[in-house]
């Protein structure tokens, strides 16, 4: 029977084998196919800018890829672990920037960020809050920034499967 002191160093070495540091837990994979299924509240043509009601996101351990599926359009978003990150897209025939910057950390993911429209003015805009539940849900909390305050801002809750 191994000692403490051997059963520790075993279990370090498995933990540096797999990129681990002994004693911390990995980050949680978002990758994979995801499907929506359910938000709340209801809300009249409410729909998530990069995740739609279904969505691939690949990741590694420095980017996060979100690639929407449906409804169109179809959007990619580029994100890189503790960078601002720039995707620009074509709404409505006019061009928005969105400025991001993504965060893991104790399990979950944060998206926060700015859009400019073409008038130039740029906002905090949106907050998103990935993360996964025992049963491998993906609950993303949307926080939609109004403005600059003048009106109240919007938390809309979605669950998505993998499928």
């Amino acid at each position: 029977m191994p000692t403490l002191p051997a059963v520790v160093v075993l279990l370090s070495a498995v933990a540096a084998g797999a990129g681990v540091a002994p004693g911390t837990q990995a980050p949680p994979s978002f990758a994979g196919h995801w499907v929506l299924t359910s938000f709340s509240p209801q809300r009249p043509a409410y729909d998530q800018f990069w995740l739609g009601t279904e969505a691939r996101v690949t990741q590694t351990d420095t980017t996060l890829v979100i690639t929407r599926v449906t409804p169109a359009p179809q959007r990619e978003a580029r994100f890189t672990f503790g960078a601002e990150s720039r995707n620009e897209y074509s709404v409505d025939g006019l061009k928005i920037v969105r400025d991001s910057r993504a965060t893991l950390s104790r399990g979950t993911l944060l998206i926060s960020t700015d859009t400019t429209p073409p008038d130039g003015q740029r906002w905090l805009s949106n907050i998103l809050r990935w993360s996964l539940e025992a049963d491998g849900t993906l609950v993303v909390g949307d926080t939609e920034i109004c403005g600059k305050g003048e009106c109240p801002s919007v938390v809309t809750t979605l669950r998505f499967r993998r499928q």
